[in-house]
């Protein structure tokens, strides 16, 4: 009979499948009995909820000690994917009154309430955020090596599967819909807080760069995965109750992603510019030895550029070799280029500043001193001889102009030569008169 198939059969989809065939067929006449008895004489049984539905759950329980068994979740999701689907097309058979009657049954809330679905999300829960948090700490700054992914780093790709895992077939359960859907905003909010940590000192400037562009990226793919399973597949039912929820929970992931796609990849920007400056800055900082390098060692009047100025613009000539038209496109490296010079700009011209306001105080005091020297008369004749053996020969101090003058000048001409336009170039063209004017 069907209670012994089910009893000797440890496959609950075939215990589903035999009762509801048993339903169609064996019981159609006893249904029809039963519906007009109860039309007749007033009264009300329900033989599917009464009789048929607490066998079927007492041959399941007797046929497997480990029904609810949540310790594999792959097992357990099997299994309740199976109650549901039974579920779902026993209420094609029974009527709205019997459907009805059998949510509110006893036995239906017993057994419904034995499937721990908390626990069995827990589970999943661990198996994605551990993959997460294991890249975190073990690989957080590597490039993807998959040639035909969409991601360039490891990171990235990592939790875009881990949304994906959030909706796939065989993990997802409807029940916990809102789970999963609080666990897809939690995984691209993680994603965010790491961003937020980066330390720009180690920090390789290509996975800053691969990063940059995965971001927006990662934002486009989540959306159409968005639109095209969670709610073209997965919550369709959830969305025929409650239209109005699509409109919600995209509102509530535009929100989360452009976090990402605003003030993180804005973080980022910031950061590769920011390395971009420092490599320069460092360089530019020996501008600073300029005035020992001319003061009292004899050293020949400059006749060329400090190899500082060459070295600073080596360092963009590389950043455009190496990510134009590749990783970044032609205006995005010209844009970080232009930002990152608008400050190298400024702090050159600081430097440069100090050193000829330095210059000037110099000359002044030795002005003063020669004034002293004049005024005395037992000295005068030597302070003309003095005078005119000074202005006879080029000094230290218009040296180091000249040497700053060269310099701006080949400042200026590799902008050029680099196609870019800063607003702080008039701060060249300062520096390029103070330096002629006091020769």
């Amino acid at each position: 009979t069907v209670r012994n198939a089910l009893i000797q059969s440890t496959d609950i989809s075939l215990a589903f499948d035999k009762t509801l065939d048993f339903i169609r067929t064996e019981c159609k006449a006893m249904l029809y009995v039963v519906e007009r008895i109860n039309r007749e004489c007033g009264s009300y049984f329900d033989f599917v909820v009464n009789s048929i539905f607490p066998e079927l759950i007492q041959c399941l329980e007797q046929s497997s000690n480990i029904l609810f068994f949540v310790g594999d979740p792959d097992i357990f999701h099997e299994r309740y994917s199976y109650w549901l689907k039974f579920l779902e097309q026993l209420q094609t058979i029974l009527s709205k009154i019997s459907d009805e009657n059998l949510k509110k049954s006893k036995i239906y809330i017993e057994f419904s309430s034995r499937w721990d679905l908390v626990v069995y999300y827990q589970i999943r829960f661990q198996e994605i955020s551990n993959s997460i948090e294991n890249i975190i700490v073990n690989k957080s700054y590597e490039l993807n090596e998959e040639k035909n992914s969409l991601f360039k780093t490891l990171i990235t790709l990592t939790i875009f599967q881990s949304i994906e895992h959030c909706w796939q077939k065989n993990i997802f359960l409807e029940p916990l819909s809102h789970r999963f859907w609080k666990l897809t905003l939690q995984c691209i909010v993680r994603f965010c807080v790491w961003i937020e940590t980066f330390n720009i000192k180690t920090i390789d400037m290509k996975f800053l760069l691969n990063l940059y562009i995965d971001l927006q990226t990662f934002s486009n793919e989540v959306k159409k995965f968005f639109h095209n399973i969670i709610l073209g597949q997965r919550l369709t039912s959830i969305i025929s109750l409650s239209p109005n929820i699509t409109i919600e929970l995209t509102n509530i992931l535009d929100e989360t992603l452009f976090n990402l796609t605003d003030k993180c990849r804005q973080n980022l920007k910031n950061l590769i510019i920011r390395q971009l400056i420092d490599r320069c800055n460092e360089t530019l900082h020996s501008i600073q030895e300029i005035p020992r390098m001319y003061r009292k060692t004899n050293r020949e009047a400059p006749s060329k550029p400090s190899s500082s100025i060459i070295t600073t613009f080596r360092h963009l000539q590389t950043f455009s070799n190496d990510y134009s038209g590749t990783i970044l496109t032609e205006d995005e490296c010209k844009e970080f280029q232009t930002i990152a010079m608008e400050e190298i700009t400024k702090n050159y011209y600081e430097l440069c500043s100090e050193i000829l306001s330095s210059v000037r105080k110099m000359e002044d005091s030795i002005q003063r001193l020669r004034r002293v020297r004049e005024s005395s008369k037992a000295l005068s004749n030597m302070s003309q001889s003095m005078t005119t053996s000074s202005t006879a020969a080029l000094t230290d101090d218009n040296k180091i102009r000249m040497q700053i003058q060269h310099d701006v000048n080949a400042y200026t001409s590799e902008l050029k030569n680099l196609d870019i336009h800063i607003e702080s170039s008039n701060k060249l063209t300062i520096l390029n008169e103070e330096s002629r004017l006091q020769i």
